[in-house]
C-alpha cells in the first residue's frame, strides 16, 4: 500500500508539473500590447521656454506614411511625457525613439538635464542620435515633405541611408559621456527646416561640456570627422576646379609636455581619388594644393576650438597618461587653450578610375 501511495503521489506531481509547463507556454506574453493600440514615436523635440518649462514634441509615423505629432509641456521632461500619455488615446512607448532634436536656445543654456533623462529612462535607446535645431523650432519639428512621406528624420543621420561626412554624428551615450568629461567635448549636427528636403544642414554646433558655444561649417565638420575617423566617401573641392573623394584616412598623433605646456603633432594620411578636374593638372600639383588647403583649414579649426576652450577633437584624451588628476580637471580652462598643435597632411592620389576617357 505504501508503494502504491508513493507511485500515486509521483504521478500527481508529474501531472502538476506538466500542467504548469503548458500553462506557461500557452500564456505567452501576458503583458503584450497590440501594435494598433500603441504610439511609437521615433523623434523627440525638446525646447526649454523662458519660464523654464520644457515643451516636448513627439513625431509618430503612421501606416499611411504621414506623421502624427503629440505635444506636452511641463517643468520636467518626464512630466511633459506623462501629460502626452494622459491625452493620447493609445499607449505611448519610447522604445523606438531614435532622434532627439533640441532647440538652439535650449542648447545654449545646457543639455545636461536632457541627456540625463535620456540615459536614465529605461525604454530609450542610448544609441539614438542628437541634433540641434537653429531657426524656427516649431516649423522644423512639424516640417513634412509631401512627395516622399516614407523618408524619416532619422535617415539623415544613418550611415546606411542619407548621412554624409559633412554632417557630424553624436549619439546619446556619446553626448552624455562628453558632457561629464574633463578632457573631451563634442560636436552636434546643426540643422534647420529644408525647402525640398526635410532638413538643411548648417554644420555642427560646438559643445563645451553641455553648452553650445559656437559652430563649425560643413567643410569644418568634414575635417572634424576625419580626425574622428568618420570620413567615409567625403568630398573635398579645390578652387572650384577639382574635386576629390577620400578613400582612406589615418591619423597619427605624437604628444609632448614641454616647459610651456602640452604640445601635439598630428600627421594625417589621406588616400584620395579625383572625381572631377576641369584643368589638366599633374597629380603632384593637385596633391600639393590639397595639402596646403587642408593644413590651413585644420590649423584654423584647431585655433578656433582652443579659443572657445572646447576640445571637440578630443586632444585631451591623448594627454591623459601624462596628466595628474588636477591637470585633467584644469585641462579645458588652463592647458588646452595653451596647447601647441602642429598638423601635417600627407596626400596619396590613387589611380583615377572615375574618368570615362580612361576606361577602355
Amino acid at each position: 500500500m505504501a508503494k502504491e501511495a508513493k507511485c500515486l503521489m509521483l504521478r500527481t506531481v508529474a501531472r502538476l508539473l506538466i500542467f504548469i509547463f503548458f500553462v506557461a507556454i500557452l500564456s505567452g506574453c501576458w503583458d503584450f500590447k497590440d501594435i494598433n493600440k500603441r504610439y511609437l514615436p521615433v523623434v523627440m523635440g525638446v525646447d526649454k521656454k523662458d519660464n523654464e518649462t520644457y515643451r516636448i514634441i513627439l513625431q509618430v509615423p503612421t501606416v499611411k506614411g504621414e506623421t502624427l505629432f503629440l505635444e506636452g509641456e511641463s517643468s520636467s521632461i518626464s512630466k511633459a511625457v506623462d501629460i502626452i500619455r494622459t491625452k493620447a488615446e493609445k499607449s505611448v512607448d519610447l522604445i523606438h525613439l531614435r532622434l532627439f532634436l533640441i532647440s538652439r536656445k535650449t542648447a545654449e543654456k545646457g543639455i545636461k538635464e536632457i541627456m540625463d533623462y535620456a540615459v536614465r529612462v529605461n525604454d530609450i535607446s542610448i544609441k539614438g542620435m542628437v541634433a540641434i535645431v537653429t531657426g524656427d523650432f516649431e516649423k522644423t519639428l512639424h516640417h513634412q515633405i509631401k512627395p516622399t512621406p516614407e523618408v524619416s528624420s532619422y535617415d539623415y543621420f544613418s550611415e546606411e541611408a542619407g548621412w554624409t561626412p559633412n554632417v557630424s554624428i553624436n549619439r546619446i551615450w556619446e553626448a552624455y559621456r562628453s558632457a561629464h568629461s574633463y578632457t573631451e567635448d563634442f560636436a552636434i549636427p546643426l540643422l534647420t527646416a529644408g525647402t525640398t528636403t526635410l532638413f538643411d544642414f548648417k554644420g555642427s554646433a560646438i559643445m563645451r561640456r553641455d553648452r553650445m558655444v559656437g559652430s563649425l561649417s560643413p567643410d569644418e565638420t568634414l575635417m572634424n570627422n576625419i580626425f574622428q575617423e568618420r570620413y567615409t566617401e567625403g568630398t573635398i573641392e579645390i578652387a572650384k576646379d577639382t574635386s576629390l573623394i577620400i578613400k582612406k584616412a589615418s591619423v597619427r598623433n605624437r604628444t609632448e609636455w614641454i616647459s610651456s605646456g602640452p604640445k601635439l603633432r598630428s600627421i594625417v594620411k589621406l588616400d584620395v581619388s579625383i572625381t572631377e578636374s576641369k584643368r589638366d593638372k599633374p597629380n603632384e600639383e593637385i596633391a600639393k594644393d590639397i595639402k596646403n588647403l587642408l593644413e590651413k583649414r585644420a590649423a584654423a579649426i584647431s585655433k578656433k576650438l582652443r579659443l572657445l576652450k572646447a576640445d571637440v577633437l578630443g586632444n585631451g584624451q591623448l594627454f591623459r597618461p601624462r596628466m595628474s588628476e588636477q591637470q585633467m580637471r584644469e585641462w579645458k580652462d588652463k592647458w588646452y587653450p595653451e596647447m601647441q598643435h602642429d598638423i601635417t597632411f600627407e596626400i596619396n592620389i590613387r589611380d583615377n578610375i572615375n574618368f570615362k576617357e580612361k576606361v577602355k
